[in-house]
C-alpha cells in the first residue's frame, strides 16, 4: 500500500455486509465515490479510496449454516461478487477491505485495547430487544408490535427497520457512549458541515439534544457467535459486529502503526447513520483519535417507486444492466438522478433515454465537426501561430466574435463550476451544468453553418480566406470545447471518455485538468476527419458516418 499523509484525500464507501449478493445500491454507493475519487485524481491530488465487505456477526453464521458451507468459505464467495461489481462498473479503489483480513484483525485488537485502557469499557449484564438482521439492541420506545405475515403471529419488530427483535439477556462488554453525548453534540453544533446533508445533521442533532444515550453492548457470548473476532484476553466474548466494521477505515490506512492518517470523507445509506454519525465519532474520541473529515449519506434506490424485491419482481440487478447495456450508461444514468437527500427510482426506459441523450449532444458533435468537409488540422494550425481573440477581430463581426468568446468564458468556467458539486457528491448539479452547455455549442452550427463557406474559385482572396477562417474558428470552438467537456466527463463515464478523447486524437498525458480550458492543447486531431463508414464505437454503441 502507498503511504498516506495527511493531505491524502481519503474517500470510502460503507463495507457491505456479505449475506447476500450485491444490489443496485451497492454500485450506487461505489460509484459515488469512485466519481469523487476520480475527480480528485483529475485535478492531481494524492487520493486514497477503499471499499470492502463486513463478514462478521450472527446474521452471516446464519446464512452460512443455512447453506451449509463454513463461514469464510461464504464470505470468500461473497466477497468475490462484490469484487466484480467493482470491476465491472470500473471501480478502481485502492484497497478492497474485507474484516476477514489479518491485518483488520490486529487493527481491532489495537483498538479495543486502547479503548479498555482509557476506561471507556466495563462489563455488564444486558438486557434488551435484539434484531439478529440489524444486528443491535433496540430501546422499548423503537419496537412496536406486529403480526407476521406468514404465520399471523404476534411479534415484536423495530420501528425504523421493521426487523424482528426479540428479547434476550446476556453478560457482555459495553462501551460508555453516554459519556461522550455532550462531547458530540458540541462538536456538531461547532461544525455544522459534518454531516451533509443538511437534514441528516438535522436528525442527530436531534437525537443528541432530546435522547439521552445510553451505553452499548460491544461484544457477544461467543456460545452464540462463533463468526467474530475474539475479544481480548476473554474468548468467551466475541466483539460486536459494529464496533469491529467500523475499524476498517483505521486499518486501510495502516492503523496502528501508520505515521500519518488522513481523515477520511465517509459515504454512506442513510439506514446507517447513527453508526457513524453517533457511535463511530465516539469510538474515536474514546481511542484519542481525530473525526472523519465529514460524512455524507444518500439514499436508497427504489424501482417503481417501491422498495425492490425479490418477491415483488422489481429487482435491478446492476451486473446484469451493465452486461445488457454497458457500465458506463448505467454510471451515466445514477449519477444524473442522484439527489443525496431523497430516494433514486431505477426506470430502464429513462436510462435509454440519457444515452440517447448523451449521443444527441455530444457524440452527434463530434460526428459533425469532424466532417470531410472540415479542416480541424488547419484551424490548430493556425491557433499555434496566433490567439483566437485576435484571427476572430480578423472578421470584424463582432456578434460572431461575442458568439465564441461567451462559449469560451463558459467552457473555461466549467471546472471550478463543478467542483463544488463533484466534491460534496452533488453529482446531478454537475452533470446537469455539463450537459447544459451542449446546445450553445451545437448552435454555433445552426447559427454560422459553417458548411456553407465554401470557397469558390471565383471569391476575392479576402472573401476566400475570410470564407476558411470563419469555418476554422467555428469547428475549433465546437472540437475544442467537446474536449475540455470530455475530460470533465471522465470521471463520470471513465470508458465514454477515452474513447471519445481517442478519437480526437487527444494525447493521454493531456487529459488532465490542466488542459480543460479552451486552447490549452493544440496537438490533437491528426487523421482525425471521419471518412465515409468512420465509426465511433462506445462500449456496446456504434455511431456511423454515413
Amino acid at each position: 500500500m502507498k503511504p498516506l499523509n495527511l493531505k491524502t484525500i481519503y474517500t470510502t464507501t460503507p463495507i457491505f455486509y456479505v449475506n447476500a449478493k450485491p444490489h443496485l445500491g451497492h454500485f450506487y454507493s461505489m460509484t459515488l465515490a469512485d466519481v469523487r475519487n476520480r475527480w480528485c485524481k483529475l485535478n492531481k491530488k494524492d487520493t486514497f479510496f477503499t471499499t470492502g465487505t463486513d463478514e462478521h456477526g450472527l446474521k452471516v453464521q446464519n446464512a452460512a449454516q443455512a447453506a451449509n458451507v463454513d463461514p469464510k468459505l461464504f464470505c470468500d464467495n461473497l466477497a468475490a461478487k462484490f469484487k466484480e461489481l467493482a470491476v465491472v462498473g470500473n471501480i478502481k479503489y485502492n484497497r478492497f477491505i474485507r474484516t476477514t483480513d489479518p491485518d483488520h484483525y490486529a487493527a481491532v485488537n489495537h483498538f479495543w485495547n486502547v479503548v479498555n485502557k482509557n476506561n471507556f469499557i466495563y462489563k455488564g449484564r444486558h438486557s434488551g430487544w435484539y434484531s439478529v438482521s440489524d444486528e443491535t439492541f433496540y430501546a422499548e420506545t423503537d419496537i412496536e408490535e406486529s403480526t407476521d405475515e406468514k404465520t399471523g403471529e404476534k411479534i415484536m419488530i423495530s420501528k425504523e427497520t421493521s426487523s424482528t427483535v426479540l428479547y434476550q439477556s446476556e453478560d457482555n462488554y459495553f462501551f460508555r457512549l453516554s459519556a461522550f453525548q455532550k462531547q458530540l453534540l458540541q462538536y456538531l453544533k461547532e461544525n455544522p458541515d459534518f454531516i451533509q446533508p443538511r437534514k441528516y445533521y438535522d436528525f442527530i442533532v436531534n437525537e443528541l439534544e432530546t435522547r439521552e444515550l445510553t451505553d452499548l453492548s460491544i461484544s457477544r457470548l461467543s456460545s452464540r457467535l462463533q463468526w467474530g473476532i475474539p475479544v481480548p484476553n476473554d474468548d468467551s466474548q466475541r466483539i460486536y459486529v459494529w464496533f469491529d466494521a467500523l475499524i476498517n477505515y483505521l486499518t486501510s490506512e495502516g492503523y496502528p502503526t501508520a505515521a500519518e492518517m488522513p481523515r477520511p470523507t465517509h459515504l454512506i445509506g442513510k439506514d446507517i447513520i447513527k453508526f457513524h454519525c453517533i457511535y463511530w465519532p465516539a469510538f474515536l474520541l474514546a481511542a484519542g483519535l481525530q473525526m472523519p473529515k465529514q460524512v455524507f449519506i444518500h439514499g436508497h434506490w427504489l424501482m417503481g417507486g417501491r422498495k425492490m424485491s425479490k418477491s415483488r419482481g422489481n429487482v435491478a440487478d446492476p451486473i446484469e444492466i451493465a452486461d445488457r447495456y454497458d457500465a458506463d450508461s448505467l454510471r451515466l444514468f445514477m449519477m444524473r438522478y442522484s439527489v443525496l437527500d431523497t430516494d433514486g427510482d431505477y426506470n430502464e426506459e429513462r436510462l435509454n433515454t440519457l444515452r440517447s441523450e448523451f449521443i444527441d449532444k455530444f457524440c452527434n458533435l463530434m460526428m459533425r465537426s469532424l466532417s470531410k468537409n472540415f479542416k480541424i488540422e488547419r484551424a490548430l494550425e493556425r491557433l499555434q501561430h496566433e490567439s483566437l481573440e485576435s484571427l476572430c477581430s480578423k472578421l470584424d463581426e463582432p456578434q460572431f466574435q461575442k458568439s465564441l468568446e461567451s462559449i469560451r468564458k463558459d467552457i473555461n468556467c466549467l471546472k471550478i463550476d463543478i467542483d463544488d458539486d463533484i466534491t460534496n457528491f452533488n453529482m446531478h448539479k454537475a452533470l446537469s451544468k455539463i450537459f447544459s452547455t451542449a446546445p450553445m455549442i451545437n448552435g454555433l452550427f445552426d447559427s454560422y453553418e459553417p458548411w456553407t463557406l465554401k470557397v469558390k474559385s471565383s471569391d476575392a482572396e479576402n472573401d476566400k480566406e475570410s470564407k476558411t477562417l470563419k469555418q476554422d474558428l467555428i469547428i475549433f470552438t465546437a472540437l475544442d470545447s467537446l474536449r475540455v467537456i470530455l475530460i470533465l466527463l471522465e470521471p463520470f463515464i471513465p470508458q465514454y471518455s477515452a474513447l471519445l478523447l481517442d478519437r480526437l486524437r487527444v494525447d493521454k498525458e493531456k487529459r488532465t485538468i490542466d488542459y480543460a480550458e479552451i486552447g490549452k492543447d493544440l496537438t490533437y486531431g491528426k487523421d482525425a476527419i471521419f471518412k465515409k463508414g468512420s465509426t465511433v464505437p462506445l462500449a456496446k454503441i456504434e455511431f456511423s458516418q454515413k
